[in-house]
């Protein structure tokens, strides 16, 4: 078999063992295993990027280094491109293709290579820090990236809510549970919540959030405004104060859920209020004002995705039930005595006094 067949071949397994994946952190770490494997490299590093305004923003996701692959799913902290990486993504926005920043002396060589989404925006970059590689070896890096994001590009499209584009319920549980997982390892008996909260880290918090009187909503004005209203909510969540960083999830019907990051419970009552408050003030056309209810808790150690979101919503009810339009707080309650954590049953069942 002569070298070329080989190298096909090579790609193949590369492309069959990266496209069997559906797991983000284990896609990335197959993509960047594959890489390695076929071309010469001393590493490489997979960013998110996301545009704030003028400026660029990057989020590494994974990297490699002498052979090692590792994720950086863990502290995903987005950080403003430099002028020599902003200057790069000026020339791939003309031209579309890779782009090459020679090192001092010539010694190394870093090839910026892009993927694109729908709206020819650059959405992840991938970074080979190597010698001058050659022509086939960027052609063949750039389309095993290509793949990689037209299958990551699949797998979100089945992640996301048809009437919104929010992700959906089911991809809710698994995000839950990899927070759940990282914040206790009990195998270590350490706990990584309690080091995080010393140390003034961000914490994990989820929102369970209800448009109120939906019902009257579709009743008075039809199907079709109620309709404009999820599609409407659910951009104001999105782009008007929830952080990229931060997950939001069409939960059913108009319940949505918002999983992000704060450091205290002070903080994250703050940014859920925000929330409340853009959807409160905005105008919705023919239907006027409307409101939502929050309830939201800290994700610690609960046992499972459902005593979390079984939480969230305990405070979710108290919110309905005394006014709605409001925000409230599963710990906040407890700690009042307005809740109680049922004896005898899972967590997730409350009593209201």
């Amino acid at each position: 078999m002569n070298n070329n067949n080989y190298n096909v071949i090579s790609i193949v397994d590369s492309l069959v063992n990266i496209t069997s994946h559906t797991e983000k952190n284990v896609l990335e770490k197959s993509l960047l295993i594959a890489l390695n494997e076929l071309v010469p490299t001393t590493s490489i590093r997979l960013f998110k990027v996301q545009k704030s305004a003028d400026k660029h923003e990057i989020s590494l996701l994974a990297f490699s280094a002498n052979g090692v692959v590792s994720s950086s799913q863990s502290s995903q902290q987005a950080h403003i491109v430099s002028d020599e990486l902003s200057r790069a993504f000026a020339a791939i926005g003309q031209h579309g293709g890779i782009e090459s920043i020679p090192n001092a002396g010539n010694s190394a060589w870093q090839i910026i290579y892009p993927t694109f989404d729908i709206n020819n925006d650059i959405f992840m970059i991938l970074v080979q820090r190597c010698e001058k590689p050659t022509a086939q070896d960027q052609q063949t890096v750039h389309g095993i990236f290509k793949v990689y994001a037209n299958h990551l590009a699949l797998i979100e499209k089945t992640q996301r809510d048809k009437l919104t584009g929010l992700f959906n319920r089911e991809t809710l549980d698994d995000e839950i549970t990899k927070i759940l997982v990282n914040d206790c390892d009990d195998l270590l008996s350490v706990n990584l919540h309690d080091a995080r909260r010393s140390s003034g880290a961000a914490c994990n918090w989820l929102g369970v959030i209800d448009i109120d009187h939906f019902k009257r909503i579709n009743d008075d004005f039809g199907h079709l405004y109620g309709d404009e209203v999820l599609i409407l909510t659910s951009r104001l969540m999105t782009s008007g104060c929830i952080r990229d960083d931060d997950l939001v999830y069409r939960y059913g019907g108009e319940e949505f859920v918002v999983l992000l990051k704060a450091s205290t419970e002070q903080d994250a009552l703050n940014a859920f209020e925000r929330l409340r408050l853009i959807v409160a003030d905005h105008e919705f056309p023919q239907v006027g004002n409307v409101t939502i209810s929050i309830g939201f808790v800290e994700i610690t150690n609960q046992q499972t995705p459902s005593d979390v979101i079984g939480e969230a919503d305990g405070a979710l009810y108290y919110a309905k039930h005394n006014g709605r339009n409001q925000t409230q707080s599963y710990h906040q309650l407890v700690d009042d005595g307005e809740l109680v954590v049922a004896e005898h049953v899972a967590s997730s069942d409350v009593e209201l006094f």
